[in-house]
């Protein structure tokens, strides 16, 4: 069974928007468990007692605190959640990118598109539950296991590579066209030919790097630079649509 939590201050869309969800998951065979908000406060204050979301559906603007600031302290509790944004305010659309939304859905559109986020929703959370490569290095034979979620970016040190994850770093004796065969089926993006990033944790790119959620800076190559940002924005697009 997955957690989600529903935000919206006006308290008829909040409990529209959180039946209508329920009923398209359990269509799909889902259980999802939902627990209703009508600030951020609240849904912070649960979460800040250790209270796990894999889901958290939510509108941009309501009183006390806006959604784009409730999404930046989920990140720091927990950066696998799932954010979905419902507004109205397209304009805002941008300014979510820091906060990388799984989607963003205008209300007015909400019921037309409830049939293709749900499963969307469905198959990133199966993607992500785990994740798991398993790396084998070419002489040693030894095996190493990563959750694909938790890579941040991969790195070429002569003939060995250094895998940075969330919590630690490891060096593996292997090549990086290696890996990035085990990867291909994964968001991940090649900015120089010593390095992979998984696009999850691009926040930023810059005039010749990417700049990394945790402030890291991956540089581009030159001759690279136009089709990063190609494909970045085709990335984007797909989360948020």
């Amino acid at each position: 069974m997955y957690h989600a939590a529903v935000c919206e201050d006006e308290k008829e869309i909040a409990s529209y928007v959180m039946k209508t969800l329920a009923n398209e998951f359990q269509k799909n065979n889902v259980q999802v468990e939902f627990d209703l908000f009508y600030n951020g406060n609240q849904l912070l204050s649960m979460m800040d007692e250790h209270y796990h979301f894999d889901i958290v559906f939510m509108d941009i603007e309501m009183p006390e605190i806006d959604g784009i600031s409730i999404c930046r302290k989920i990140r720091q509790m927990n950066e696998d959640a799932l954010v979905v944004f419902i507004s109205n305010k397209d304009e805002l659309v941008f300014s979510t990118f820091e906060v990388q939304p799984f989607r963003f859905v205008r209300k007015s559109h909400f019921d037309q598109l409830l049939p293709s986020l749900v499963p969307a929703i469905i198959t990133e959370l199966n993607r992500r539950n785990p994740a798991i490569i398993r790396i084998m290095e070419p002489r040693s034979k030894d095996l190493f296991s990563f959750d694909v979620n938790h890579i941040q970016f991969i790195e070429a040190q002569g003939k060995n590579c250094q895998i940075h994850c969330t919590n630690n770093t490891t060096e593996i004796k292997i090549s990086l066209s290696e890996i990035e065969q085990l990867l291909v089926d994964y968001d991940f993006i090649k900015p120089h030919r010593s390095y992979l990033v998984n696009y999850k944790f691009i926040n930023a790119i810059k005039k010749n790097s990417i700049e990394l959620s945790n402030e890291e800076l991956i540089p581009i190559s030159r001759n690279r630079i136009d089709e990063v940002k190609h494909l970045f924005i085709q990335y984007t697009n797909r989360s948020l649509s």
